[in-house]
């Protein structure tokens, strides 16, 4: 297969995209939703061309903050096209943010002490590639209150969760410092605190009440890498939405029924109350540790798999999306029902400079063919970037229904899973220079 020059592509699609109704006219903004994003109530309206409307799905951020003013947990709230319910989606903490120049890599979380919520918000919404619109940093109490509201909260703990304090001795001491030379002044040290682990809740299967599940997102033991805490965070997200079920009654979430659908939450504790008031799903995005060269200061990061990212944020939350202007801008529908099938069709038309913009799980038995319907013109462009190569024998055909901002469909079927048994790999891409 013979790769194209990245740059190459990019002028290809930039010049077509937005001249196609494509990716010009999409904010950017998951494999999860067994839903149709466009069968919601949000999704029957149309453009004045006729082309269907992506529903809105607003995203939100979250920030437990400690005593200490440090971040101990990220998460997103999605909500769904209704106006309630929606995703929960863990973000690591220790998530590498974007790098300017020569800067060291650091951590999203600690962003947050060191500059503030803002500064902390861009680089989530950097290493996301979405707009959030709605941004929170809270403390416990605050948090509580959100989680009051819920009945009892069943979870399971694979470890037991444990947070270190740090506390003076009891009784408090001194230290005393006395130099050699008995003329010399002694000196006297004030108290030291040490380290002090408190066993939070036990390891198991645990009901919790609002203020315990709080604690939970600011529990941290000395030491401990996030790739340890990760699991009871994913348990605490599933418990809350278990306790929600198919979605709490307005009342007892405490959300103004008369604004759903009319008015979006301003603030983080209401949004997520309206995702309270509907199903959740829940999603962990994965993290890898980086070491060596990647980590030269030795901390505790983590690198994202940017095709996941993509896969869940395009399955729930389409309408936040940021999709640059020099890529083209397409639906994927996946029948399969398999998140690594998603995954690996995601990637693959990456490689080729298409972004996924929109995706959808559909029920419906696969069909043979991977079809394509599109235009003339975006076909004619794919198969001269070598399309084939890359996914698969695809067919094309017209689109009857096409999506506002979105320049293909492409309709999954079992000849990509095959291709794909056969493991072809992807070669690098080459960056031509201006010469």
């Amino acid at each position: 297969m013979t790769a194209i020059p990245s740059r190459q592509r990019n002028r290809m699609f930039a010049a077509l995209a937005c001249g196609v109704a494509s990716a010009c006219l999409l904010p950017i903004g998951g494999t999860i939703a067994a839903r149709s994003l466009l069968n919601s109530s949000g999704g029957t309206r149309v453009d004045d061309g006729g082309a269907l409307l992506i529903p809105a799905t607003p995203a939100a951020l979250l920030a437990t903050v400690n005593e200490a003013n440090q971040a101990t947990s990220l998460t997103a709230f999605v909500l769904d096209p209704s106006g309630v319910g929606g995703t929960i989606i863990s973000i690591p903490v220790g998530a590498r943010a974007e790098s300017l120049g020569q800067q060291s890599p650091h951590r999203i979380g600690d962003t947050f002490a060191q500059a503030g919520v803002e500064a902390m918000l861009l680089e989530a919404e950097g290493a996301l590639d979405v707009t959030f619109s709605v941004v929170g940093a809270v403390g416990r109490n605050d948090l509580a209150g959100v989680f009051n509201v819920l009945p009892q909260i069943p979870v399971t703990f694979e470890t037991p969760v444990v947070n270190t304090d740090m506390v003076l001795p009891d009784p408090v001491t001194t230290t005393t410092i006395k130099p050699k030379k008995s003329q010399s002044t002694q000196t006297t040290l004030p108290p030291q605190p040490v380290a002090v682990d408190t066993e939070i809740v036990p390891a198991g299967e645990q009901i919790l009440t609002g203020e315990q599940a709080a604690t939970v997102l600011y529990a941290q033991k000395a030491g401990e890498p996030e790739l340890d805490r990760l699991p009871r965070i994913k348990a605490l997200w599933n418990g809350v939405a278990a306790a929600v079920g198919t979605g709490l009654a307005a009342d007892i979430a405490q959300f103004d029924p008369g604004l759903v659908g009319i008015e979006l939450p301003n603030e983080i504790g209401a949004f997520m109350r309206r995702v309270l008031g509907g199903p959740i799903q829940v999603w962990q995005l994965n993290a890898q540790p980086l070491a060596g060269a990647d980590n030269p200061l030795g901390i505790d990061i983590y690198a994202l798999d940017r095709f996941e990212v993509l896969m869940i944020m395009a399955s729930v939350a389409p309408s936040s999306l940021s999709i640059s202007n020099d890529t083209l801008a397409v639906q994927v529908d996946n029948p399969f029902n398999d998140a690594n099938i998603t995954h690996a069709i995601v990637e693959r038309l990456s490689y080729l400079n298409v972004t996924v913009a929109l995706i959808r799980n559909l029920t419906k038995t696969p069909q043979q063919n991977t079809e394509i319907r599109t235009t003339t013109i975006i076909a004619d462009e794919l198969k001269k970037i070598g399309l084939n190569d890359v996914v698969g024998p695809v067919s094309y055909g017209k689109w009857k229904d096409p999506v506002q901002g979105i320049g293909a469909q492409i309709i999954l079927g079992q000849d990509f899973v095959d291709f794909l048994a056969s493991a072809p790999a992807l070669t690098p891409t080459t960056v031509a220079t201006d010469g």
